[in-house]
């Protein structure tokens, strides 16, 4: 984004560009023309196919408006291998990455997180304030700024659904006592158009009117004013330096030949695992390397108190409220867990009884109960994801690697391994759930494998001591 406002900076972008087929973005287009009332019933059944179960044990496979195209394999994850409960689908040839299934929670690291860091908090500050300007952004003022500071002049987000006013509600009566706990409650920082949203529950699929923002945004206004020379159909296999000239040979996908570029610099943004690929090929290095990634899981939560069915009402179906768990006075020892109201999923994800039309009167009164958090642990507590290269010999090609999990701990919840820190944020969240009315479902808690939460990174770490504690996620 910055070169992009040197006008003396030539730019060209090299990319394998997948994106959505044309059947769908005509779907897309005609929906995004109409109100929500006026909605082909068979188009928005085509745009809302519910996230696919790849592993049993492990969050489903998002789709973006009914398409797997962000995890679509171009050859990108041709070499890429997983050794036990661990993801494979890293690496995206999307148009926009994973950025188009993203779940748009937007937020600054705490000043304490910067520590040992060779930089801080105010020095970054300038740069969140840049990026937040060229982006769609809502949020609000709440207890969250202590440690997590309310950069801009966000957009009010959309109205909350019922549970989500609950708990707020709830917060604000018993706050002292929750936040003796360890415990803040404040509502999400999204990067999307609120003020042009329409509620129609399709959040989580895809919007029809593109107000969830993607790279693919950014890459579209750069293309539109011809700031960017972009190449789509191209794989990054090696980048070189010839004397003071940087060489980039990537394959075209379609006929496998390869093309080699120069330039005055070349940055990589192949995501953690492409780039670091690239990289160890590039240098003919086997040597293993560590990613530090922010641990992922899933927690299903019940009040007593119950809503009006969720399913009889239209709700923007992105995060609407955050939970942070601190262990600490400054904001760094930390887990966020990310709240969303109903969605078709929670349905899809019951127990096949109680999709039974016999047991409806069940179910009715399970979902006005129920809330679902998608929770993060920091790097520091949580297992690295190991990358082990198989240099080839071949100079035009990326090399095999191999994923696996290190430091996974012995701590348990409910029998299921998971980092020791993680007893401690279910104990806290236990002890606030009389004054919140959310009550922890562990039994139900889904422990996601690594590299799933794409919330990775850090194998050439910014810590002076990347494995005390303070390594980059």
């Amino acid at each position: 984004m910055a070169l992009s406002e040197k006008p003396d900076e030539k730019i060209t972008v090299f990319d394998p560009g997948t994106v959505l087929d044309a059947e769908t973005q005509e779907v897309i287009s005609r929906l995004s023309k109409l109100g929500v009332d006026d909605w082909d019933a068979e188009d928005v059944r085509r745009v809302s196919l519910q996230p696919k179960q790849v592993r049993s044990d492990s969050l489903p496979e998002k789709r973006s408006n009914g398409s797997d195209f962000p995890f679509v394999n171009k050859g990108q994850l041709d070499g890429v291998h997983s050794q036990g409960r661990v993801n494979s689908a890293v690496i995206s040839s999307a148009y926009g990455g994973f950025s188009n299934v993203w779940g748009a929670q937007i937020m600054p690291f705490s000043a304490a997180t910067f520590k040992g860091w060779p930089f801080g908090f105010s020095d970054m500050e300038e740069h969140y304030r840049t990026i937040l300007g060229h982006i769609p952004f809502a949020g609000e003022s709440d207890d969250l700024e202590e440690w997590f500071p309310l950069i801009g002049s966000p957009d009010p987000l959309p109205p909350l659904a019922p549970r989500t006013q609950m708990v707020l509600a709830n917060y604000d009566r018993h706050r002292d006592r929750v936040r003796s706990t360890g415990i803040t409650i404040g509502r999400a920082r999204l990067a999307f158009s609120a003020p042009e949203c329409q509620p129609c529950g399709l959040c989580m699929t895809g919007c029809p009117r593109s107000l969830i923002f993607s790279a693919s945004h950014s890459f579209d206004r750069f293309r539109r004013s011809g700031r960017i020379d972009y190449h789509s159909g191209l794989l990054a296999v090696r980048v070189d330096q010839e004397r003071d000239t940087a060489v980039v040979q990537a394959r075209e996908l379609s006929s496998g030949r390869i093309q080699r570029f120069t330039a005055d610099r070349v940055f990589v943004g192949c995501g953690a695992i492409g780039t670091t690929r690239l990289i160890l090929g590039s240098l003919g290095s086997d040597q293993p390397v560590h990613l530090s990634e922010s641990a992922q899981f899933v927690l299903p939560m019940i009040s007593m108190k119950p809503t009006p069915d969720p399913r009889t009402r239209r709700e923007f179906t992105l995060n609407q409220f955050n939970m942070v768990i601190g262990r600490d006075e400054e904001g760094f020892d930390v887990s966020q867990i990310h709240f969303y109201p109903f969605n078709q999923a929670y349905y899809d994800a019951l127990p096949g009884l109680l999709q039974h039309r016999a047991a409806a009167f069940a179910t009715d009164r399970l979902l006005s109960r129920l809330t679902v958090g998608l929770g993060y642990l920091p790097s520091w507590a949580s297992p690295k994801v190991r990358v082990t290269a198989q240099v080839s010999a071949a100079p035009d090609e990326l090399p095999q690697i191999t994923l696996t999990s290190e430091g996974f701990s012995e701590a348990k919840v409910r029998g299921k391994d998971v980092p020791p820190m993680l007893p401690d944020v279910i104990k806290r969240i236990r002890r606030a759930a009389p004054y919140l009315d959310l009550w922890p479902v562990t039994p139900q808690m889904l422990w996601s494998g690594a590299a799933k939460s794409y919330h990775f990174g850090g194998s050439f770490p910014h810590a002076s001591e990347p494995d005390s504690g303070s390594a980059t996620t």
